[in-house]
């Protein structure tokens, strides 16, 4: 298992758990803008809910269910238009229940309320310069600031709840950082993680090169758990008072155990969560039987999870202190997981028989790493210049008797020009870009019009006839021209190109400021770290004699490139040879990867 897969595992450990704070994050956000950033006043309305003194407005939690809901019933039809063109029965599919929405709306808002009031717990503070900075980008975005201001004013805004949210959002990102900080990894387990997927997934990588990535993934899957976990510890101690007695009911329904065991627990929102994902992002409906299943799923992954935390405690594993609940099960999954990868010994047989079974496999292909730098021929500004000159030439000794056999003559539409540039009788022309269509649009019959300039040329079009009934469709002929591109443009980027070539076989230039610097601006920068012989050049394409004089070239030796469709340069920097490797050289790459199916076997029934 590679370790992008071996992320995605870990995350269906508990993926009701992760899913729920992503499904609030995503909704947060949006919540607050578009229910709190108006301009009413808050002593007109209505107290829902206080969490830690701050306080939930009835009217946005309206708001919100209202939005969602109309969302989820037009995503029901439009699920069931698609499935019934393709003969799907859809009629148990149902849009999500009222109280489902509401549960988890109540949830979604406590949630980021209690993330907010975190804050000063965690001495996070943002600066009216931190939030006056945000504004005046939002005014150079909208044109100055009396628009901005007027397009506040538009949708019902107004400045100082706008700055509020800003304020809040950014409360809520430094909150989040804050606690990720409590988890850095180690560069103990950066190298661990190395050596464990090196085979799979860094290859043609040193550790250094992979780091980046590395940090990344691990960041990426401990992130929801700290989050979240931090997140159930807070609500632990939160003061929440409600007003209305539907929103207690609510929440605290939410709140009802599913499954239980070892203290261990899937919740009414761990459901709601779940129904309301699959309902967004599959082509279901709400079903009874959609929820049976999902029940039934949380009902078996946490008997698993639990099985395998008890294997974990077995040999010694202990889940970091941050973690609570379902992110602690998640914790002894992943390190389980780990402790497979790093201790399974497989029998001695079984690891020659799969290396005798695969030795081409395992031994060493001659490859190389290099640049290609370059770029294809394009048309400069002159030579579109000198194209529209063409056109405006035509335009003036064109007719109606003679089109066709212009079109003949001179368009470069392969579709079109053997039939005088016809492109059909009565035709629709929506179907073509828009500046032909409007052209067309703008013509009368008999007319013919141009230059059209579009991406792909000048066009000189003649309107034989418009449909009077639809004004949609027209018979229609038409010449493209396309741009040739000039000796002296090619000049031009082969003398750019030379002059590379001398500062990179000077010193002057490294070719990996080429490849990463903007300012060496080619259409064509390529880092390739494992070429073989056999296989296409990045930005080239397949040339076998290309490939043939690369990889019989020196090492630091810049070949030059020329060709019809445009100028190369390119660079061998290392190579290996290929090698029949003995079992012993690869040993321990086997067993990883019988290692990596044992895991999988182990920990695979989580769903």
């Amino acid at each position: 298992m590679g370790i992008k897969n071996h992320k995605a595992k870990i995350r269906m450990f508990a993926i009701i758990f992760i899913v729920g704070f992503a499904l609030a994050s995503l909704y947060g956000g949006w919540i607050f803008l578009k229910n709190n950033v108006f301009s009413s006043s808050d002593s007109n309305r209505e107290v829902a809910i206080e969490v830690n003194g701050t306080k939930i407005y009835r009217d946005e939690i309206e708001k919100e269910f209202q939005n969602i809901k109309n969302y989820s019933d037009n995503m029901l039809i439009q699920k069931r238009e698609q499935l019934s063109q393709i003969g799907v029965d859809t009629e148990n599919f149902q849009t999500l229940p009222d109280d489902i929405l509401k549960e988890y709306i109540i949830k979604t808002f406590i949630d980021r309320k209690v993330l907010l009031s975190s804050s000063k717990d965690l001495k996070i503070k943002v600066s009216n310069v931190d939030i006056n900075k945000r504004i005046a980008e939002y005014q150079v975005q909208s044109g100055g600031k009396e628009r901005f201001i007027q397009t506040l004013t538009a949708n019902g805004y107004n400045l100082t709840t706008f700055k509020e949210y800003l304020r809040n959002e950014e409360i809520v990102k430094k909150v989040q950082e804050k606690i990720l900080e409590s988890s850095k990894v180690s560069e103990e387990e950066l190298k661990k993680t190395y050596e464990r997927h090196k085979y799979q997934n860094f290859t043609d990588l040193t550790f250094e090169e992979a780091k980046p990535q590395i940090v990344e993934i691990l960041n990426s899957e401990n992130s929801s758990m700290l989050i979240t976990s931090y997140l159930n510890k807070a609500l632990d101690k939160a003061k929440i008072n409600f007003k209305i007695d539907e929103y207690k009911k609510l929440y605290e329904n939410s709140k009802t155990v599913i499954v239980e065991k070892a203290g261990y627990k899937f919740t009414k929102s761990n459901l709601n969560e779940n129904l309301i994902s699959d309902f967004f992002s599959s082509q279901q409906g709400y079903s009874q039987a959609l929820v049976d299943n999902i029940k039934n799923n949380l009902s078996k992954n946490l008997e698993n999870l639990v099985s395998i935390m008890n294997k974990a405690k077995a040999v010694g594993i202990k889940s970091s202190p941050e973690f609570v609940g379902l992110g602690e099960l998640s914790d002894y999954s992943k390190k389980y997981y780990n402790y497979i990868l790093d201790t399974y010994q497989p029998p001695q047989n079984e690891m020659t028989a799969r290396f005798n079974e695969n030795r081409d496999k395992y031994n060493i292909k001659n490859t190389i790493k290099g640049y290609v730098v370059g770029e294809d021929y394009q048309p400069s500004e002159k030579d579109i210049v000198a194209l529209k000159s063409q056109a405006d030439d035509i335009m003036k000794t064109i007719t109606k008797e003679n089109f066709s056999s212009k079109a003949k003559e001179l368009s470069k539409d392969p579709g079109s020009k053997d039939n005088g540039g016809s492109l059909g009788e009565d035709t629709d022309i929506t179907q073509y870009v828009p500046e032909f269509t409007q052209a067309i649009q703008k013509a009368k019959s008999g007319d013919i019009v141009g230059p059209v300039k579009t991406d792909f040329g000048y066009h000189i079009i003649y309107v034989q006839r418009k449909n009077e009934n639809d004004p949609n469709k027209a018979t229609v002929s038409h010449i493209l021209l396309t741009p040739t591109v000039s000796e002296e443009t090619k000049k031009g980027l082969v003398t750019r190109l030379t002059k590379l070539k001398e500062e990179l076989a000077s010193g002057k230039v490294k070719w990996a400021d080429v490849d990463s610097q903007e300012k060496y601006n080619f259409g064509v920068k390529e880092y390739f770290r494992s070429l073989k012989k056999s296989e296409s050049i990045p930005g080239i394409g397949n040339d076998a004699t290309l490939s043939e004089k690369l990889f019989s070239s020196k090492i630091g030796e810049i070949i030059e490139h020329n060709v019809d469709f445009g100028v190369f340069l390119l660079v061998k920097n290392s190579e290996i040879p290929s090698k029949e490797v003995t079992f012993e050289e690869v040993k321990e790459r086997i067993r990883l990867e019988i290692a990596f199916e044992k895991a999988e076997k182990e920990l695979g029934d989580i769903q």
